[in-house]
């Protein structure tokens, strides 16, 4: 049997051959085709549709989240007949007047629209925003145009209307970014809902910069054609809008010179001007501003310029000299209207000198003058360096129950300018042992490392290019010294061994964190790193960049405030022409940035600066009538010298040096403890004694206790005594074992010893300190103590060890 089936051709195949066939196929493969593209380009499609509704989503959130909340901005009245004012509370009254009027001192006067000719109008806006009657603050053809530019690779410029340059020159924003362009955008559509075209036009054309120092059309239609600007012709009109374009181009007074290679020609700034003039008319003439006959006429018409640039229309320059306290007040309020409303510094300053603010200071009258009386008197520091440098000075006075900066100096003598350098807040100098308080001894205290009564040995910390470092000041290591002594003497050695105990991080962050003193983490500069973060920097005070007198006081009077720290500040409120308050200058104090504990500690050991014994840095501070605390610094080589110090009533901070640094003659001893007298002696002059904030009395104990090993007393440590107040927690214990009671000598030879040698002396049956794996006892507090007991006599801690030293204090 055949078992295979018999293969018959089927009725849908067909010869390979057949034409037929072949067309089939090819239709099949093109419907194939076709459907696998529409699927590709469906999917592409898909894609790109489902991408831009995200990127549409998240830039509607962008701008409603972002754009929006920050777009309004507003252009209050400016006039130039409202003068601000500064203004200080009356001591007596306690009403606040007038101090002193404020004038603007660049070359700006305000000019309503309607003296404005509308020649001057419509040529400004037939070359800038020919549309700005017509849009709604977008033009948003010229905008599109910019767009298309970013599109092609190149910078997002031009589209601006009038209202977006106005903007432009009102607000900080001036970097070329879509973030930029996008918030301009919103804004001038919210400008355009509060004021009208005439407002901002008057607004446009009293900004815009015009050449030759020229704000605004008023003082350069005085500057170029020596009359005012109601009076210019159309011609002149054309020539002054077309200067602000470029106005090193086409300032017709001017002296740019071009040379054409070609054909040798040269242009000036003044043919420029006529080339843009032109330009201008014709768009004029194109807009149907104009007429051909008033085009033709203004064409040929000769322009004559004020050649000299003066006029007696002209701006005088304000002569007013600001004290340096006004200056700050001043200074001050510009940054924060700059922050606050996000303008630009130019119009922030408008505002400040022309806009009828009244702002509020904290001056306070009395305290100033005090500091006045000194400051302004070249007499109290006349010295003149070798190079011919005149010796400087600056101050900063801080009220202790408010926080607020009430009196200020940034240099000595008489102020001969506004707004110049202001020592006081300006000036950065290294705070030398003036740091101390703050970096080594508050935070050591509040970290419970040491008390007041701690023993620190004064011996070097180590070595540096292989000498002894730290040295001191007075030229001796004392051996075993208290905390306490340390402060009142400024000894370099201890300040840096508490500052190890510490730790640098933990100082820079305290420095940082609870006194607000700005420092230099890391900062490079030509290939070599510096940092704050260091023994050096922290404990004797060689910071990167220094500290001003500003933020020293703020920081010191925490302590007096038993630890709370009050934001500095200059002015309290800011009041625009309308009565509506335009900057409420607040801050919530920082309660317990410091216990009272180490208030209270910080406050006992400065006040031993000022009113300690012979080795006291800070006695030329001292005055009478008042409890006085303070800290004085000085820097390596005697090139910057300082006195912190401060009274229940107000801080004061003091800095004395050169400008350009050079050393200080050593028999000028501190003129900064001097200087720091002479003023707050005067400002306490009729103010009652008052004592320092006390602790409650039952968690304070006062005891006696040695000197040299910071325990209580035994029967040997007669000269050696020292009196102090502490809590509870921290009041010495156990008896001193350093002293030993010398016994008669022993008739038989033994000499007080026992069959093994060892003493009988009493002070062997004290509480045993322990013993550092240096070989010396460790004391209560953390420190370390020699091994042989110090020399008895003189009320001395110990017998110093003379040392090579060039060293601050």
């Amino acid at each position: 049997m055949d078992y295979h089936r018999e293969t018959r051709p089927s009725r849908d195949r067909r010869d390979p051959g057949d034409p037929r066939n072949r067309q089939g196929k090819n239709a099949k493969r093109k419907r194939k085709k076709h459907g696998k593209t529409f699927k590709v380009v469906m999917t592409i499609v898909l894609i790109f549709v489902i991408t831009a509704a995200m990127l549409l989503c998240m830039a509607a959130a962008y701008i409603k989240n972002v754009i929006i909340p920050n777009a309004g901005l507003e252009m209050t009245a400016y006039d130039l007949n409202l003068t601000s004012t500064i203004l200080c509370k009356d001591p007596e009254t306690g009403a606040y007047k007038v101090t002193q009027n404020l004038y603007g001192a660049e070359n700006r006067v305000w000019v309503d629209i309607e003296e404005i000719p509308k020649n001057l109008q419509n040529a400004a806006v037939a070359i800038e925003d020919k549309r700005f009657y017509k849009h709604n603050g977008v033009d948003w053809v010229r905008t599109a145009k910019a767009v298309s530019l970013m599109f092609t690779g190149k910078d997002i410029q031009g589209g601006s209307t009038l209202t977006q340059q106005l903007i432009k020159n009102m607000t900080s924003d001036n970097e070329v970014t879509v973030k930029r362009k996008i918030m301009e955008i919103f804004r001038a559509l919210e400008f355009e809902k509060k004021y009208s075209k005439e407002d901002i036009l008057e607004a446009y054309l009293n900004y815009i910069y015009l050449g030759q120092g020229c704000n605004g059309v008023y003082t350069a239609s005085y500057t170029y054609f020596g009359k005012h600007v109601s009076e210019l012709s159309l011609a002149e009109c054309a020539s002054l809008i077309g200067i602000t374009n470029n106005p090193s181009k086409y300032d017709p007074l001017g002296t740019l010179e071009v040379k054409d290679e070609e054909t040798g020609e040269v242009k000036t700034s003044r043919d420029f001007n006529k080339e843009r003039q032109e330009t201008i008319l014709n768009a004029m003439l194109e807009q149907k501003y104009i007429t051909q006959e008033e085009y033709d006429a203004a064409v040929a018409e000769e322009l004559v310029f004020n050649e000299d640039g003066q006029n007696e229309g002209e701006v005088q320059t304000n002569s007013t000299i600001y004290s340096w306290y006004e200056d700050q007040v001043i200074n001050d309020v510009i940054e924060d209207l700059m922050e606050t409303y996000n303008w630009s510094e130019q119009y922030a300053k408008d505002k400040v000198f022309s806009g009828g603010l009244e702002i509020y200071s904290c001056m306070k009258p009395e305290v100033q003058a005090a500091v006045d009386k000194v400051y302004q008197d070249q007499n109290n520091l006349n010295v003149t360096s070798s190079s011919g440098q005149k010796l400087q000075s600056a101050i900063t006075i801080v009220d202790n129950e408010t926080g607020e900066v009430v009196a200020m100096a940034g240099g000595m003598g008489e102020k001969t300018a506004s707004r110049s350098l202001n020592r006081a807040t300006s000036s950065k100098r290294p705070p030398g042992s003036s740091i101390k308080p703050l970096a080594v001894y508050a935070p050591a205290i509040e970290l419970g490392k040491v008390t007041p009564a701690t023993m620190v040995e004064d011996s070097p910390y180590g070595k540096v290019d292989g000498r002894d470092w730290p040295v001191n000041a007075t030229g001796v290591y004392q051996g075993n010294v208290s905390v306490a002594k340390a402060v009142q003497e400024s000894i370099n050695t201890v300040a840096v061994k508490v500052l190890d105990m510490v730790g640098t991080e933990t100082s820079f962050n305290f420095m940082q964190d609870k006194f607000h003193i700005k420092l230099i983490k890391s900062l490079t500069k030509g290939g070599t790193t510096y940092t704050d973060i260091g023994l050096a920097q922290l404990a004797l005070g060689g910071l990167t960049e220094g500290v001003s007198t500003y933020e020293m006081a703020a920081a010191y009077s925490v302590f007096p405030r038993q630890g709370t720290y009050v934001e500095p500040k200059t002015y309290t409120m800011v009041i625009d022409n309308n009565k509506q308050v335009l900057l409420r200058n607040e801050s919530e104090p920082e309660k317990d940035v410091l216990s009272q504990r180490t208030t209270y500690y910080m406050t006992e050991m400065l006040q031993r600066v000022v009113t300690g014994g012979s080795g006291a840095t800070g006695k030329a501070a001292n005055f009478t009538g008042q409890d006085i605390a303070g800290k004085t610094g000085t820097t390596t080589s005697r090139k910057d010298l300082w006195f912190v110090g401060y009274t229940p009533y107000y801080t004061a901070a003091v800095w004395t040096g050169y400008d350009r640094q050079e050393r200080l003659s050593s028999h000028l001893g501190n003129p900064s403890t001097t200087l720091w007298r002479q003023v707050m002696s005067e400002v306490h002059k009729t103010l009652p004694y008052k004592e320092f904030a006390q602790p409650d009395a039952s968690s304070l104990k006062t005891v006696t206790y040695c000197l040299s090993s910071g325990m209580l007393p035994g029967p040997a440590c007669g000269g050696h005594l020292a009196t102090g107040t502490f809590f509870a927690e921290d009041v010495p214990t156990g008896t001193c074992t350093y002293h030993k009671v010398q016994k008669p000598a022993d008739t038989n030879g033994s000499n007080g010893s026992d069959g093994n040698g060892s003493s009988t002396d009493p002070g062997d049956n004290t509480t045993d300190p322990g013993t550092d794996p240096g070989g010396g006892t460790t004391d209560p507090g953390g420190g370390t103590t020699p091994e042989t007991p110090p020399a008895e006599g003189g009320g001395t801690e110990t017998t110093p060890r003379r040392r090579r030293m060039a060293a601050a204090g």
